[in-house]
């Protein structure tokens, strides 16, 4: 069986917004006959709006690999043996990112979700291989996980 799942935005929710509206731009100039510059923006901005980081298990094989997806097509990443890691465990992970205007404001983004990672040989996370919204979710998954990989739950913080 292969588990796919994305695991993070490659720039953060505040270059895909910046992103969205340099696409906006970039159809603008395209509009207004600069091509070469619209083309290029285009490119740039799709390139941040779509490209994401994941994780992919196949449990067959008994391996993992960590990807970037590059334009949401191309997927860039090594495949590990999963014989590498001990168990699994659940760590609430709290993001927060802050953007300043011209007028010396700064807005700060908050976000808590919850994230299963792989443990590793000196029982320390090792990589996220789930990102769930709720407490609930994420415990549901972090079971699955266990069964699926033939593998112990370690810690289940709160």
């Amino acid at each position: 069986m292969k588990i796919d799942n994305k695991t993070d935005n490659a720039f953060g929710r505040t270059a895909v917004f910046v992103g969205g509206v340099f696409l906006l731009a970039a159809v603008s100039f395209i509009y207004f006959e600069a091509y070469l510059a619209g083309v290029v923006v285009q490119i740039i901005s799709l390139f941040v709006i779509f490209s994401y980081s994941g994780v992919e298990i196949d449990t067959d094989n008994n391996s993992v690999r960590q990807y970037n997806k590059l334009f949401g097509l191309f997927k860039i990443g090594r495949w590990k043996s999963l014989t590498a890691y001990k168990g699994v465990a659940l760590i609430p992970i709290v993001k927060s990112e802050s953007i300043a205007s011209w007028s010396n404001r700064t807005n700060t983004l908050r976000s808590r979700d919850y994230r299963i990672f792989l443990v590793n040989k000196a029982r320390k996370p090792a990589f996220a291989i789930k990102c769930c919204k709720n407490m609930d979710e994420a415990r549901d998954s972090l079971d699955e996980f266990s069964i699926w990989l033939k593998l112990p739950v370690y810690s289940a913080r709160r």
